[in-house]
């Protein structure tokens, strides 16, 4: 069935997988079951409406309602859209001086249920980070077990990481994102088992490389590409030791030498040969970095997971259509964002260890919940109001008839509920929109703050070898956006201990540079490259790389 999306006006198919999976999820409220609209937007516009609500990397100062103490938030204390939230920190919240019931508030039939309940959402305490039994970690967020950590964000069991997304079980890495089970790393992306590694990418049981890609099994590479077990290379060619040392010394210690060797780097890049997707050990399963998967479609960053569409980041799922950011066994989930072990949850928020959840948000260990926020071991709760089990079933089948009647049933939350602008959300790194789009599709934009836009007045030595201690006291503007940022002592050592450059650009506008490596999550149908067998792959036909099918890509590269 093709239909043509509300917001983009791009034509997308609905799939017969899809209409199964609605009337599967149908929520069924006493002998009542309550059919769920066909989505009137597109996959990638669905994407955008679900990520526009998760801000991973913007912090700001802001205080506690409870004590009135500065603290760091993923809040800003004050918005150009007006929405300023009751801030707790994670103490706080998890106390118990406060109960979301006291919140409760009946639903009003003469107004829309999306007003009312941006409305109960303002009004409940949001917690400032979300951080499990970190040591030294107070400017990070989805973080749990770290210590010593700056500036990262989802990730687990690390130890002196500094600027990075999801890097778990590793320490002694910086300005790196999808890192897995290393060590002392620096502008690395999507690595596995890998060691003393710079500016290398997709490469896994690596050691002592430099400005590469695709390594596997590799000592001592350095600008190379698509190597498997090999020692000493540079360019790809083999090298006696001493000649390696002398190589790679000119690309070593200065900013000069670190642009040419990128230079060299994204060159080799375009001319590697490329498989059609990232995808290890599945079964029937098209999208990227997939592992362990089964019956997943149009899927990106799921592991060990089973009958899905649409997912970006699932870890050990089954049974979800249109969700973002799922761990630990959630089932039968539909227009989801973030929750750890659910089981028949819609269009919700921040859903934790619950089921029978629906338009609800941060809410815990509860069930039989509707246009709830806050909730701990709750159920039968309707806006944060407890109710019987008899008069939640009267209920909610009378909202549900009302958010029909406004053409509200069936719809994700809509991007005026978001505390964020749209461009500090990670979809702006999913489906990346100018401003002036943005806006037009009803979504926030965070302006700059001219505050932290100051004019640099120091000059980076070249060299790492010039650079005082004294740079850590001194206030940097990133040559790409403007935006000040500082060196931190730990950062300096790292970059002297490794010979490279002080970086000219601001974690952020290093972040961007980096999941640039990565394609957006977006299927296109196209033919191997070399044997014009058809493909679906993330490379969009116009691209300059050379795609190929599996069988010719293990063929030319192993």
């Amino acid at each position: 069935m093709t239909s043509t999306c509300a917001t983009c006006q791009s034509s997308y198919e609905v799939t017969e997988q899809e209409l199964a999976f609605l009337k599967k999820i149908a929520p069924k409220i006493g002998e009542q079951t309550f059919e769920i609209p066909l989505p009137s937007n597109c996959p990638q516009c669905r994407l955008a409406l679900r990520t526009a609500q998760r801000n991973e990397q913007n912090m700001y100062h802001n205080v506690s309602a409870v004590t009135g103490k500065p603290l760091i938030a993923l809040y800003s204390h004050d918005t150009e859209w007006g929405k300023k939230y009751k801030i707790y920190t994670h103490e706080e919240w998890w106390s118990e001086n406060w109960d979301g019931l006291s919140y409760g508030q009946d639903f009003d039939f003469s107004r829309p249920f999306f007003e009312q309940f941006n409305e109960l959402s303002v009004k409940i305490p949001h917690v400032n980070l979300i951080q499990i039994a970190n040591e030294n970690c107070q400017y990070t967020t989805g973080t749990a077990y770290c210590k010593n950590c700056h500036l990262i964000n989802c990730s687990e069991n690390c130890e002196d990481c500094y600027y990075g997304k999801l890097i778990q079980t590793s320490r002694d890495i910086m300005d790196c994102d999808y890192i897995y089970d290393s060590e002392l790393l620096y502008e690395c992306f999507y690595v596995k088992n890998c060691n003393n590694c710079i500016y290398t990418s997709y490469s896994q049981n690596s050691y002592d490389c430099g400005f590469s890609e695709n390594l596997k099994g590799c000592r001592n590479c350095f600008l190379c590409t698509n190597l498997n077990n090999k020692e000493y290379h540079f360019m790809n060619e083999p090298v006696i030791k001493e000649e390696y040392a002398q190589k790679i010394h000119e690309f070593l210690g200065s900013h000069n030498a670190v642009q040419k060797a990128k230079e060299i780097l994204n060159d080799l890049r375009i001319k590697r040969i490329h498989k059609y997707a990232n995808i290890i050990n599945c079964e029937n399963s098209i999208g990227d970095f997939l592992t362990n998967t089964q019956n997943c479609t149009d899927c990106y960053d799921v592991n060990d997971s089973q009958d899905c569409k649409y997912i970006n980041v699932g870890v050990n799922v089954k049974d979800l259509i249109d969700c973002s950011n799922m761990y630990l066994k959630p089932e039968l989930n539909y227009q989801v964002l973030g929750t750890i072990e659910t089981y028949n949850v819609i269009f919700s928020l921040y859903v934790f260890h619950s089921q029978n959840v629906a338009y609800s948000e941060f809410c815990f260990n509860s069930s039989n919940l509707f246009g709830c926020s806050g909730l701990r071991k709750k159920q039968y709760c309707i806006f944060n109001k407890q109710y019987t089990k008899e008069q939640y079933e009267e209920l909610v089948p009378r909202i549900i008839a009302h958010m029909n009647s406004t053409g509200e049933w069936g719809q994700f939350f809509p991007m005026w509920h978001s505390p964020y602008g749209y461009n500090e959300t990670v979809a702006q790194d999913y489906v990346p929109l100018t401003k002036d789009v943005a806006l037009a599709r009803g979504m926030h934009w965070k302006d700059p703050d001219q505050k932290d836009y100051k004019p640099q007045t120091y000059t980076i030595p070249n060299s790492i070898k010039d650079v005082p201690d004294t740079i850590t006291k001194e206030l940097l503007a990133c040559k790409h956006c403007g935006k000040n940022y500082r060196i931190i002592p730990q950062e300096l050592a790292r970059l002297r201990n490794i010979s490279l450059p002080i970086p000219h650009k601001c974690p952020d506008c290093r972040h961007s540079e980096r999941m640039s490596l990565r394609n957006p999550p977006r299927l296109y149908a196209r033919t191997c490259m070399h044997c014009s067998k058809p493909i679906e792959t993330t490379y969009a036909a116009d691209r300059p790389e050379q795609v190929y099918c599996e069988k010719c890509y293990l063929e030319a590269v192993y």
